[in-house]
């Protein structure tokens, strides 16, 4: 095809997500990205932890709600579309505060969640384990969200992939947008490792890498990677069934087959993906203090993931202040598993015009980030 309606740049969950619903209404799109795609979004621990993440009033947070909400629906969806299971599993969240200096911080939020939902426990340090035998005794107590669920994030990175194919949509992997083709202030379509692809409208979806994307714009949106070590403990005896989250960002998130995920560590401003010593040590006497099980159990894999994280930590949603037809939607961090199935719809509403969407999505516009003079020349 030598014109598309969407040229999408980035092949992650998002990108996936919005093209496979811009497809199924209709309108032709193609995704780029530079090496495989979904890699990115493959290396999460596939938490929906739409309750867990907010800790005081977030513009973000009705959305994550209502996005956790589609996965039973998505599910079902995709796994029609692609053949893909994501694997979801409704065994809940526990909050932990592995310390008594854990444990202001973790009544503050219970105190908010509470307010919002009953459903929403406080757990002091003996019911732990009865909420999760495998758990320790030895923590502070702990929020127990019921709610918060998980999928696996290589499958749904996979089955977005597959069920936006299945829609239409033309993926290039291994062909990174080098360059914007831009007149008179409209972009026209993308300069490719395999040549100048036409498009009414481009989005901007690469994650961690679209700060460095069409800086020839003007303006780019201040995200910046931050990489995130793992690792995987597989266990042969009694295995945890819920999600485990410290407040001091450790979580253990089991799998099928007694497969344990144990993220992550933090480096801002790193595209480094060797995983070192020292970060999985951390990780295992973390996890291991919550679940002593783990101690008995073989490590299977490491690896290390990179997350988009914009400077007020919320996502980057809209028009391109300086150029028509270009569009953000950047800077998800760690929520990115979560927010795929609404922000898939959310940006199919709004480039289609839905006014109320606009409306909701005004929070996250990148225009936030102008400057006073910058605003002033838009």
């Amino acid at each position: 095809m030598n014109r598309y309606d969407y040229l999408i740049a980035g092949g992650g969950v998002i990108g996936c997500s919005i093209a496979y619903r811009l497809a199924k209404s209709g309108l032709s799109v193609a995704v780029f990205d530079a090496g495989s795609a979904g890699t990115a979004s493959r290396a999460a621990g596939g938490m929906l932890g739409a309750q867990n993440e907010f800790e005081f009033e977030n513009p973000l947070m009705d959305i994550a709600i209502e996005s956790r909400a589609m996965f039973a629906g998505l599910q079902e969806e995709l796994l029609e579309e692609s053949g893909i299971d994501i694997e979801l599993r409704q065994a809940g969240l526990l909050k932990v505060a592995a310390s008594e200096n854990d444990l202001p911080a973790l009544l503050e939020q219970y105190g908010f969640l509470n307010g919002k939902d009953a459903s929403v426990q406080w757990l002091e340090p003996h019911e732990v384990p009865l909420a999760e035998p495998c758990m320790s005794d030895k923590t502070a107590g702990a929020i127990y969200l019921e709610k918060d669920t998980q999928v696996k994030a290589p499958l749904l990175a996979k089955a977005f992939l597959l069920s936006a194919v299945n829609a239409g949509v033309h993926v290039y992997e291994q062909t990174p947008v080098q360059q914007l083709v831009v007149e008179n202030g409209q972009v026209c379509g993308a300069k490719t490792s395999i040549g100048t692809i036409q498009a009414n409208r481009v989005i901007n979806a690469a994650g961690a890498w679209s700060g460095d994307l069409f800086k020839e714009t003007g303006f780019t949106p201040p995200v910046i990677p931050v990489k995130g070590e793992c690792i995987s403990i597989k266990l042969n005896g009694e295995a945890p069934l819920k999600t485990v989250f410290a407040v001091d960002g450790c979580y253990i998130v089991p799998k099928r087959n007694k497969e344990m995920l144990i993220g992550a560590t933090s480096y801002p401003n790193s595209f480094d993906t060797s995983v070192t010593a020292g970060g999985i040590r951390s990780l295992l006497n973390r996890a291991a203090h919550l679940l002593p099980v783990l101690n008995e159990g073989t490590i299977e894999r490491t690896w290390s993931g990179i997350r988009p994280q914009a400077r007020d930590q919320l996502p980057v949603i809209g028009a391109h202040p300086f150029v028509s037809g270009l569009y953000l939607c950047t800077g998800h961090y760690r929520n990115g598993i979560l927010l795929s199935p609404a922000t898939g719809l959310l940006m199919e509403r709004f480039l289609t015009g839905c006014p109320e969407t606009a409306k909701r999505l005004a929070p996250f516009s990148p225009a936030r980030f102008l400057t006073q003079k910058e605003e002033a020349t838009v």
